[in-house]
């Protein structure tokens, strides 16, 4: 019931009326644009919200003095009010009707919208293209003749800019490299962002020093027992410097993600050694601001596989003795390793062993990210594909194997369907 934003404002809630694909479904995207004769081309709709009727038209606006017709000010009208027709840009339904105008108008360009597992991606099968929309940004993807006869179509309905190669997406510049086996690739820059995040703490800590740090973690022997009870002097502005680093870490910076939710969890009783944690975590943030992440497709789509990292820090928090989830999503290939998605959750209930959080944490990645990303991947290539799970833990792969272990009869019922789902699937 208290409920804040990230300027610390109550939270106003709206209905969702739309659904922008996800980061992970961007990646897949780009991903099979770097496949060899493949490329990646974006475009922005032209004022899309507008773009879309409103279907129900019982919205009254008045409009600007300046735009009123002479005749309006002959009458001596004062506040005339009008009938809106169009999706204008605040409106609660705007994005979801154009979301829909979008939808129907790539449709009728012959696209399929994969909308069970990823909402705004559609596969236009008669030219192998994949074509994937964050609100008014739009990215396609496929065989490179192919790409300007898609714009050609999608021009005729909706008004988009001209489309370019790829650039900046969602703040985050693409640029290429060539990797140390000569495979051209690309990566992930967001170096401008990183420092405007640095720059936010300095803006609410004040003039503090900001020292080289290799790691994200604050030492243990920093934090004092008792100063988790003192109030820490960031508390009213956390919420916004964390929420800065997440959009970070969750497009480019996987390597901040585990720090930066550990601390969103504690919003509610931030403490000093919270203001420690959060220091440490923007020292290691200006440390690496070169830091890129690289990536790479240079194989024929017959020899590309996916792989699932997964792993678990048994009993991690110091309060709860709740295990934290790690995963991390790639294709794969000989010449090929480009990450698609990268986790990291606290677990809902506290597991009693390594072998019961690791098989927690493999059975999230595998539904949340995994079995998605793999549906999406063999409508792609056009045949079934095979995943690979990286798993060190000997007793976790035998008792997934079996779906059942004598030790672990103990489990709660939502951990029992975990494991009998996840060796189902396996």
């Amino acid at each position: 019931d208290n409920a804040k934003d990230a300027e610390g404002n109550l939270a106003v809630y709206q209905s969702l009326s739309a659904n922008p694909t996800s980061i992970a479904s961007a990646a897949s995207n780009l991903a099979y644009g770097l496949i060899p004769g493949h490329a990646t081309s974006q475009a922005d709709a032209i004022k899309a919200y507008i773009q879309a009727d409103l279907k129900h038209k019982n919205t009254w606006v008045s409009l600007p003095r300046e735009l009123w017709p002479a005749s309006w000010i002959a009458k001596g009208y004062k506040r005339p009010m009008v009938r809106l027709c169009k999706a204008l840009y605040g409106h609660p339904e705007a994005a979801g009707l154009w979301e829909r105008h979008l939808t129907q108008a790539v449709e009728k360009c012959g696209g399929e919208e994969l909308k069970a597992e990823h909402p705004s991606s559609f596969w236009i099968k008669d030219l192998g293209l994949l074509l994937t929309a964050y609100v008014d940004d739009l990215l396609l993807s496929g065989p490179a003749q192919n790409i300007p006869k898609f714009w050609a179509r999608l021009r005729k309905l909706v008004s988009i800019e001209d489309p370019a190669p790829l650039g900046r997406f969602l703040g985050r510049e693409h640029p290429e490299v060539i990797m140390p086996n000569g495979v051209k690739g690309k990566c992930y820059d967001m170096e401008d962002y990183c420092q405007q995040f640095v720059d936010k703490y300095l803006a609410v800590a004040g003039p503090v020093k900001l020292k080289e740090a290799s790691t994200p973690f604050c030492p243990d022997a920093q934090l004092v027992t008792s100063d988790y009870e003192v109030k820490g002097h960031l508390a009213p502005n956390a919420c916004g410097v964390l929420m800065k680093g997440l959009w970070l870490a969750r497009l480019a910076r996987p390597d901040l993600l585990r720090p930066i939710t550990e601390l969103a969890a504690h919003l509610a009783d931030w403490s000093v050694n919270h203001d420690r944690m959060l220091h440490r975590l923007v020292c290691y943030a200006k440390s690496t601001l070169h830091l890129r992440l690289c990536m790479y497709v240079g194989d024929k789509p017959e020899d590309l596989s996916l792989r699932l990292y997964a792993d678990a820090d048994f009993a991690g928090c110091n309060f709860t003795a709740k295990t934290t989830t790690g995963g991390y999503l790639c294709l794969v290939g000989p010449k090929t390793f480009y990450p698609l998605a990268w986790i990291s959750k606290r677990q809902t209930s506290v597991s009693r062993s390594t072998t019961e959080a690791e098989v927690v944490a493999l059975a999230h990645c595998t539904f949340t990210e995994t079995i998605p990303t793999l549906s999406l991947w063999e409508r792609l290539l056009g045949r079934d594909v095979q995943v690979a799970y990286m798993e060190d833990n000997q007793a976790t792969i035998k008792v997934v194997q079996a779906g059942f272990s004598q030790k672990l009869r103990h489990i709660l019922r939502t951990h029992k369907v975990n494991l009998a789902s996840l060796s189902e699937v396996i």
